[in-house]
C-alpha cells in the first residue's frame, strides 16, 4: 500500500487496482489482520469492505467474485488525481472545469467527463446550499459498469 500513489479514476488508488481479486492481496491483509490493525465487515449482502488502521484506504469487495469494485482515499491519504486531494475545498474542484457536480441521493460529487471517481465531504445528507463550501474528505475509484450514476 501506497497513500502517495496518484489516484486513477475507474483504475487504482493506494496499491490496490480495481477488479482485481482480493487474494492478490493476500499477504497485505494477513499482516495486517496478525497485527490487529484490519477490521473487516460486510456493508451489505453482497459485500464486504476491509479498512486499514493507520493507513486511509478502503476496500470494497464483491463477496460473490471476490473482486475489488471499490477503492477509497480517505482523510491522511497524500496521492492525488489531477491536483484534485483531500482536503481540497470543493470549490476549487468545480473551478477546475472537469464537470463534476453534486448527486444529492449518492451524497457525492461525480464528473459528467470522467468516469469512475467520486468526491465526498464528511457531512451525512449536508444541505445543498453548503455542499460547495466544504472540502472532500473521502475520494473513491469505482468500476463504473457496475455503478450507474
Amino acid at each position: 500500500m501506497n497513500i502517495y500513489d496518484a489516484i486513477i479514476p475507474a483504475q487504482s488508488l493506494g496499491g490496490f487496482k480495481l477488479k482485481d481479486n482480493i487474494k492478490v492481496y493476500s499477504d497485505i491483509i494477513e499482516e495486517y489482520e496478525l497485527n490487529g490493525k484490519l477490521k473487516f465487515f460486510q456493508t451489505n449482502a453482497y459485500s464486504c469492505r476491509y479498512a486499514f488502521y493507520e493507513v486511509p484506504v478502503e476496500v470494497n469487495v464483491d463477496i460473490t467474485t471476490g473482486l475489488i469494485y471499490k477503492i477509497s482515499a480517505l482523510s491522511g491519504y497524500q496521492g492525488d488525481f489531477n491536483s484534485i486531494k483531500i482536503g481540497m475545498p470543493i470549490r476549487k474542484v468545480l473551478d477546475l472545469k472537469l464537470g463534476f457536480y453534486y448527486d444529492e441521493c449518492e451524497e457525492a460529487f461525480f464528473s459528467k467527463k470522467i468516469q469512475g471517481i467520486s468526491l465526498e465531504v464528511s457531512e451525512d445528507d449536508p444541505p445543498l446550499e453548503e455542499v460547495e463550501g466544504m472540502n472532500i474528505q473521502y475520494i473513491s475509484v469505482f468500476d463504473p459498469s457496475i455503478f450507474i450514476v
